[in-house]
Parts: structure tokens; C-alpha cells; sequence
């Protein structure tokens, strides 16, 4: 049992009609190097294998809520390469609604990502047509907001575009998850927009400037994250969990022990199962215990999009309360 330091728990509305996601975000191409280690600095390390995904933490996202049965719509842009329409593909093969995914000139974004044998990642980002996802580009589809009940956003796209979208939301009186990785600097003014935020540890760090390494340094940023804007706060910790701190109490999520083969998307994982939890109503602990199960299983397998689970895969391993 997960432990709680403090609560009770009130319950929350549950909401019958609007259940969709929005997710305006980033979409790549990923290069994936799989090697029986991470290279030092200067170093090759061969023997490895390679493979090529669609991918992005935007597009992953949007993959991951699909497939967990959420109405999904995508705001984002590819480019007019070889790439764009493999990387829309994997879109709407997921039952993504891609009508706000524009075409532009130039490359699709990139990732390169060397994955080691136990699961650890190094990933390098080429943003490409992903810097041309604007904010008037997602203005432009301001009525995809009223019939949504979360949207989810990154830092993979510009910052003022993330801004656009969050003030969006909060407007239209969506719940807003921001995943800040790549972690950037942001303002008072944009986290106050934020309901719910979603570093992993080493982002946490940066953001707050205290080194989160355990549960009580991870509280302590939590607390201090919490006094910058958002509401609730959830850190990813790897293999040790998530720690949640929100203003009904603080609570550390422990994660399904699995065997690690790829962490490359567990944080995208993660938030997907918390906006389709959220979505549904469900109170924000047990949610919280819903995304740590998601991240879990896309640790368990390998690539991006293809390690995400689905929602007959997610209901094996936690109950469901929809």
C-alpha cells in the first residue's frame, strides 16, 4: 500500500460528457540505438541495434491517451519530409484525432536515443517542424477546448505556444498537466496557469534548485514547486515511484516492480494515464497509482509509442475505477 503522509482525500466531481483530451505538443522521428551501454563522452560503443519510431513526447502522449480509450485530439506540427506522413500514421493508426496537425516546409523533429541494456537513456532533440507549432496555430483551434475536460502540454514546443494553450484551457475551465521537460525556465505567471505539473526528479531539481534524491527532498520541492503556481505537484522518481503533493496532502506513489528494458517514454505513459483518470472523475490519488502502473509497463518494453499500454494491458495490472 502506497503510504500517505497526510489527507483525507475529498471527492471530486465526476464529469458524464467530458472526458476528451487535448494534447498540443511535440512529434518526432526517433532513432533508437540500442547498446550494452551508454557511451562516455567521446567514446563509440558498437555492438548495438537500431530501429526508427514515431515518437515526440507530444505525439507519445496523445498515442498513450488513445489507447487508453480517451477521445484524443493533437495540436502539433511535422514537416514536409520523407518523415511527416510516417509520423502522422502512427497518429491515427492510435485513434488520434491529427485535424490540428499541420504540414510545414523543412525536416520533421528528431530524436536521437541510445538506450543500454538496463533500460537507462540518453536522449539528443533536432526540434525541427516543431518549432513552427505557434501560438496562433493553437488559437486557431480554441473550439477543440470546449468539448475537452484536460489538456496536456510539454517544452518540446515553444514556450509561448505552451503558455497559449494552458491559458486556453484554463478559460475553458480544462484540467491542465505540463510535463516541463525539457526542462526550461518558466514564469510565475505561466506556472499559475498550471493544475497539475509533472517533473521527473532531475527536472525538479533544476526547477527549484533543491537536489531531489529521496522522499523528503522530493517534498521539499514538491512544497516549494507548489508555491510557484501549480496546484498539485507529482515528481517521478524511477523505480521508486512518484511523489504527490497537493492541497489535499502528500502522498508517495510506489511503483509495480518490473523489469527494466526501456525508459524512454514511462514519463509520457505516466501523465496520458493521469489525464484519462483524471478525465473520468477519478480522485487524484488513485489516479496518481494509475499513472505510476502506465509508466511501469512502458518501462517493461521496449521503443516509445510501441511500449505504451493500452487499456485492457493497464486494467490487468490496477483496477480501473471507470
Amino acid at each position: 500500500a502506497n503510504a500517505y503522509i497526510s489527507g483525507p482525500w475529498p471527492r471530486v466531481l465526476r464529469y458524464a460528457m467530458k472526458k476528451g483530451i487535448v494534447v498540443a505538443g511535440s512529434i518526432n522521428i526517433d532513432m533508437v540505438f540500442s547498446l550494452p551501454r551508454l557511451p562516455l563522452q567521446g567514446e563509440t560503443v558498437s555492438g548495438g541495434s537500431f530501429a526508427a519510431h514515431p515518437g515526440g513526447k507530444g505525439a507519445n502522449q496523445a498515442v498513450a491517451a488513445a489507447r487508453l480509450g480517451a477521445p484524443t485530439v493533437f495540436l502539433g506540427c511535422v514537416g514536409e519530409d520523407s518523415w511527416g506522413d510516417f509520423l502522422l500514421a502512427g497518429l491515427q493508426q492510435a485513434g488520434v484525432d491529427c485535424s490540428y496537425v499541420t504540414k510545414v516546409p523543412g525536416p520533421s523533429g528528431c530524436a536521437g536515443i541510445y538506450v543500454a541494456a538496463g533500460g537507462e537513456n540518453m536522449i539528443a532533440v533536432a526540434t525541427g517542424a516543431n518549432s513552427h507549432t505557434t501560438p496562433e496555430k493553437v488559437i486557431r483551434a480554441r473550439e477543440v477546448f470546449s468539448t475537452a475536460r484536460v489538456l496536456m502540454t510539454q517544452l518540446e514546443i515553444p514556450v509561448e505556444t505552451v503558455a497559449a494553450a494552458l491559458e486556453l484551457a484554463k478559460s475553458a475551465g480544462l484540467i491542465s498537466i505540463l510535463d516541463p521537460a525539457p526542462v526550461k525556465a518558466l514564469t510565475p505567471e505561466m506556472l499559475s496557469l498550471v493544475d497539475y505539473i509533472t517533473p521527473n526528479a532531475l527536472e525538479a531539481s533544476e526547477l527549484t534548485g533543491i537536489d531531489v534524491h529521496c522522499w523528503n527532498t522530493a517534498d521539499q520541492a514538491a512544497r516549494k514547486l507548489r508555491s510557484m503556481g501549480p496546484e498539485t505537484v507529482i515528481i517521478t522518481m524511477g523505480k521508486q515511484g512518484a511523489f504527490f503533493s497537493g492541497p489535499q496532502g502528500h502522498v508517495r506513489i510506489l511503483a509495480p516492480r518490473v523489469v527494466a528494458v526501456d525508459s524512454t517514454a514511462a514519463g509520457d505513459a505516466f501523465n496520458a494515464a493521469l489525464a484519462v483518470a483524471l478525465a473520468q472523475g477519478t480522485e487524484p490519488d488513485i489516479a496518481a497509482d494509475i499513472a505510476a502502473a502506465a509508466g511501469a509497463l512502458a518501462v517493461s518494453r521496449a521503443g516509445a509509442q510501441p511500449s505504451l499500454p493500452t487499456l485492457e494491458e493497464l486494467a490487468q495490472v490496477v483496477k480501473l475505477p471507470w
